[in-house]
């Protein structure tokens, strides 16, 4: 193979999450000019990966069975190096998982990017991952500087930090994929006002509270939709929600959807009233497509959204504010228009597939010359 470079991905899981989405642009990138192998659990996002010309070795989730996984782990990256040795490592999301590796190769570079730890126990994973990449990682990318902040509060060496943030694509639309989904759910751009958002149905997401405000504008607007993208725990629970408040035929669960950015095309403005996050896939592809945004102070967010610029920012949990900036967008398009065209010069800015790409691989080079 000369002297092309052999780079290894290793991920927790394989699911329909930022982390995954980020991977794959990474590899999809990056498999022009290196030699790629990736080890992870079988997933549903499984197929994209595939696609690609990598080598994939599947090891049991360590949540599922850790002493499995630990030993499938252990014996795909010795595989791997056999195939060719192994120039660089790159962990997304578990710090757990650099141990063993680090074990095996003690001076090889492992780059371990911190995708946000989320739930009651976010605290202590946190603390642990600035303990375990002090130890062990040769870098740590942060996706924004919130979570930089943080993990420099725990306790992680900032000498080890690299601040890339999350960058997505511009987007590139079918027109008749728009046209399907649109029909698929009932969705007329020329006589609704659609508001959307795109998230896991859990409750980090704040999702019960959009549902509450949207309630509360939604009265006697026989034209107003909102559109609720994504998959999780709570899709029951949320139905019902809806239900219950009356908006039931005016709310539109669109599940898992393949063609995110034709979805998103169709909405007037983005939502996302998120309690935890770190930086937001969703959130910079709405501004990709030139998207008011309202979300929430929480996590890199403030950072995406521009308060009064590109969107508005409001308190987590905060329905009374959610409903009074989802009305004041409905009562002024023209504000709406004005955050949008601002929104998609902040993301050309920061926020672009190609800067994440560019910066990510500034830093392997560091460890590949």
């Amino acid at each position: 193979m000369g002297n092309t470079k052999h780079l290894v991905y290793v991920l927790p899981y394989l699911e329909q999450g930022g982390t995954e989405k980020q991977a794959l642009s990474l590899i999809e990138e990056f498999q022009q000019r290196y030699q790629i192998s990736l080890l992870a659990p079988t997933g549903k996002t499984l197929p994209l990966f595939l696609e690609k010309q990598l080598n994939y070795t599947e090891f049991t989730s360590w949540d599922r069975n850790f002493f499995q996984g630990l030993r499938e782990l252990i014996a795909g990256i010795k595989a791997a190096n056999q195939r060719q040795s192994i120039d660089l490592i790159h962990v997304h999301g578990a710090h757990e998982l650099m141990i063993p590796l680090r074990l095996l190769f003690p001076k090889l570079p492992i780059v371990f990017t911190v995708h946000g730890y989320h739930g009651a126990s976010a605290d202590i994973s946190y603390r642990l991952a600035c303990i375990f990449a002090n130890l062990w990682a040769t870098r740590v990318i942060c996706v924004c500087q919130t979570e930089y902040d943080i993990l420099v509060k725990f306790g992680m060496n900032p000498a080890k930090l690299e601040m890339i943030y999350n960058g997505v694509p511009t987007p590139i639309l079918d027109r008749s994929i728009v046209e399907s989904l649109a029909k698929k759910f009932k969705l007329d751009p020329a006589n609704q006002t659609i508001i959307g958002t795109a998230a896991r149905l859990s409750e980090a997401k704040g999702l019960t509270y959009l549902l509450q405000a949207f309630a509360r504008v939604a009265k006697d607007k026989p034209n107003l939709r909102l559109v609720i993208a994504g998959v999780g725990e709570l899709e029951q629970q949320l139905k019902q929600q809806a239900q219950d408040l009356g908006i039931g035929e005016q709310t539109i669960f669109a599940g898992y959807v393949n063609n995110l950015p034709e979805l998103m095309s169709l909405f007037n403005f983005f939502v996302l009233p998120s309690l935890q996050e770190a930086c937001s896939l969703a959130c910079a592809e709405a501004m990709a497509q030139q998207k008011a945004v309202i979300g929430t102070s929480i996590g890199g967010i403030v950072e995406q959204v521009a308060d009064g610029k590109t969107g508005f920012i409001i308190p987590p949990q905060d329905v009374d504010s959610l409903a009074e900036k989802l009305q004041c967008l409905l009562d002024r398009p023209e504000l709406v228009d004005q955050f949008a065209e601002n929104g998609r010069k902040r993301y050309e800015e920061n926020f672009g597939l190609d800067r994440m790409l560019i910066k990510t691989e500034e830093l392997y080079t560091k460890f590949l010359t």
